[in-house]
């Protein structure tokens, strides 16, 4: 069979998957105006794809002057990679090149990811919390029915502005408590939700795939040194165990608000069941917990790999299944 591979786009990550199940994902941030079509070819070599389908994430990178130029400057280098590569954008809908609004295109990874779902589950929320980013998508009568602009998506608590990586924790919390007192945190980027989640044993040294804030390494030490950095501290004056209750309430407002924006789906829509999938897996599983939802993970069904870059694997196997 033809070799049909699906390729997401993003600002910091470019991930791609095989529709026969090959995962690979590549930090590659776009702002840093990389050689994107050399990337692309490295991936052609590597996959050697006969069908190619194309999701767009990146078109905000701080490289381009507008969206419209990041989604151009984006299939330029791919069409100079691939040929007849397919596109897909927030209705769900295939092309071969950009039809119409290039906007269209903008922000579509999500739409790949429920029109791939959908074709097996009838209702849900699916639920994708990545690096950056959560996707909470309404699945109604096998159709996803969220808002195709990320500025109303924003308003209707589909798109939260978190992620298990690259997320400054200091736009997490305004305030850390300790012993019933209140401490307002530093609002520089001194530490991230990559940090967070190392010390909770969440992620491991592998999955902290981002920069550092402080351009250092990415082990245990250097993660509690930057979190204690958020409270003006080094790790010896506000102490390891007070540094990992940082950590801890930062998790716990992540996982608050992603329970709000899953009770608000549950209730608008009348769903109870949350599929989900990502990095943050785990998250999902606690925030759909808190607010007494039904949670299956992704995983336990495509594997941890896939599910990391389900995007691409949904465009894949939406070409293969035309």
């Amino acid at each position: 069979m033809a070799q049909t591979i699906g390729i997401d786009i993003g600002g910091a990550n470019t991930k791609v998957a095989s529709a026969s199940g090959t995962a690979r994902s590549f930090y590659f941030p776009l702002w840093r105006k990389n050689d994107l079509a050399g990337l692309l070819r490295c991936v052609k070599d590597d996959f050697k794809p006969e069908r190619v389908g194309i999701v767009i994430t990146g078109e905000l990178a701080d490289a381009f002057s507008s969206k419209k130029e990041g989604i151009c400057s984006i299939v330029t280098a791919v069409n100079s990679v691939f040929s007849k590569p397919y596109y897909l954008n927030v209705r769900g809908e295939l092309t071969q090149g950009i039809k119409e609004n290039a906007l269209l295109y903008a922000a579509s990874n999500w739409a790949a990811s429920a029109a791939f779902l959908a074709k097996s589950v009838k209702n849900c929320i699916f639920t994708d919390v990545g690096s950056t980013t959560c996707d909470v998508i309404p699945i109604q009568n096998r159709r996803a029915i969220a808002q195709t602009r990320d500025f109303e998506r924003l308003r209707q608590h589909e798109l939260i502005y978190m992620g298990v990586l690259r997320t400054n924790i200091a736009t997490i919390l305004r305030f850390v408590n300790f012993s019933g007192k209140k401490y307002r945190l530093s609002t520089e980027q001194f530490s991230i939700t990559a940090d967070v989640h190392h010390v909770l044993g969440n992620i491991d040294e592998t999955d902290y795939t981002c920069d550092t804030p402080d351009s250092k390494s990415r082990d245990l030490d250097a993660c509690y040194k930057r979190i204690a950095r958020v409270l003006l501290c080094d790790v010896n004056e506000l102490g390891k165990e007070n540094t990992h209750e940082v950590a801890k309430q930062v998790e716990r407002a992540q996982i608050n608000e992603l329970a709000e924006a899953l009770a608000f789906q549950a209730q608008t829509h009348e769903l109870q069941t949350v599929i989900g999938a990502g990095l943050g897996e785990f998250l999902i599983a606690k925030a759909a917990l808190k607010v007494g939802l039904e949670f299956r993970p992704l995983s336990s069904q495509y594997g941890r790999a896939l599910t990391r870059v389900f995007p691409a694997y949904a465009v894949a196997r939406l070409i293969q299944n035309r």
